[in-house]
């Protein structure tokens, strides 16, 4: 029986990782990027396209694990969470148009954790739609959205932030909000509804 590591404790690694601790960084790396590629090599992949996916991933768990938008979860292990967000670049990769006419999508994908592959796929596609649409937004309205949707400020205090009156942060969210469905519905290329 191979001898336990100080991070096989699920808790211990996600303090550790919030810590910006170098060997749970490691760590993470040992034990998730030799499955992931092997993975990739599986879903239509070289070694360049899993590193540079795992790289991605990892990149984007560390970010929300940092800004809270990951919480710790006692039923699941911090690296199969890294392998989900490592899994769903590789199948936006796939699905890109650079990879369409390099690597057709597998038909079948055995994963356990993926009832609806496509929705997931779907959504991920909206969202970075949506975040696209998001960096369009000039001055401050990308700021008063983020206050508003993500930091869940309320209105009284957005408007202390911009130093205007309640009624007018909420006119400045509510027009904010109209120019990002418009951004949006212009890169979906639908009509404005």
């Amino acid at each position: 029986m191979p001898a336990s590591h100080p991070f096989d404790d699920n808790r211990t690694l996600y303090d550790a990782l919030l810590q910006r601790n170098d060997r749970a960084y490691d760590f993470l790396y040992d034990r998730v990027a030799g499955s992931f590629s092997h993975w990739v090599y599986t879903h239509n992949g070289s070694e360049a396209d899993a590193e540079d996916a795992f790289q991605k991933g990892l990149l984007n768990f560390l970010l929300n694990l940092e800004s809270g938008r990951y919480q710790f979860q006692a039923t699941a292990r911090v690296t199969t969470v890294l392998f989900d967000y490592c899994k769903k670049v590789w199948l936006n990769e796939l699905q890109s148009a650079r990879m369409k006419t390099a690597a057709q999508l597998p038909e079948y994908v055995d994963v356990a954790d993926d009832r609806d592959l496509l929705a997931d796929l779907e959504r991920t596609e909206r969202v970075m739609t949506f975040r696209q649409a998001l960096d369009r937004l000039k001055g401050d309205c990308r700021q008063v959205l983020e206050w508003f949707y993500l930091d869940e400020l309320s209105l009284r205090e957005i408007a202390e932030k911009l130093g205007l009156k309640e009624s007018s942060a909420k006119a400045k969210r509510y027009d904010c909000a109209e120019k990002l469905k418009g951004h949006y519905l212009q890169l979906t290329n639908r009509p404005n509804e």
